[in-house]
């Protein structure tokens, strides 16, 4: 069960930024910026290669090799993943818009905290469930190597969202 949390308002000081807030609002140098882009591009490029040397997106939607009950139900847990990414990222937001009276904005993972404490857990549980379950679907494909292309593919798609995302936040 987890504890109430204050949210902070804007009477509270403000603590300084340790590295993770430098990371999220772009107070690093360049160098670091730059080693973050060419670290992303070989991922994407590695995942790419991943993805076209194996027919990776076509295998998984017309194969009949794959369990496809057991394909459903985890990308039923990966749909439900994507819709609670966008009830945090997108709507609370819009609910809550910063205000002089809090000093903490909707999207941040200390509101998240506060307000709905439950959804990042039960998001955790979803992917470990749903990676385990899409593992399980295909491993009639990829043998005991189905974890290698299904981990390069998904840094590749979250090294490329990650960087999206990121770059309206300078």
């Amino acid at each position: 069960m987890s504890t109430y949390r204050r949210v902070a308002t804007a009477d509270a000081a403000a603590a300084p930024p340790n590295n993770d807030e430098a990371y999220m609002y772009g107070k690093r140098t360049r160098s670091e910026r730059i080693s973050d882009k060419i670290h992303a591009f070989v991922w994407v490029v590695v995942a790419a290669c991943t993805a076209s040397y194996t027919h990776f997106f076509p295998t998984l939607f017309t194969d009949d090799r794959i369990m496809r009950p057991i394909f459903n139900i985890s990308m039923a847990l990966f749909s439900i993943n994507v819709i609670l990414t966008l009830y945090l990222t997108i709507y609370l937001p819009c609910k809550f818009p910063r205000s002089p009276t809090f000093n903490v904005c909707a999207s941040s993972p200390e509101f998240w905290g506060v307000y709905c404490p439950r959804v990042v857990p039960i998001m955790i549980f979803n992917s470990v469930i749903g990676s385990y379950f899409m593992v399980r679907a295909c491993v009639g494909i990829w043998g005991f190597l189905t974890p290698l292309p299904m981990v390069l593919v998904h840094v590749g798609i979250h090294k490329t969202s990650l960087h999206l995302a990121l770059r309206g936040a300078r």
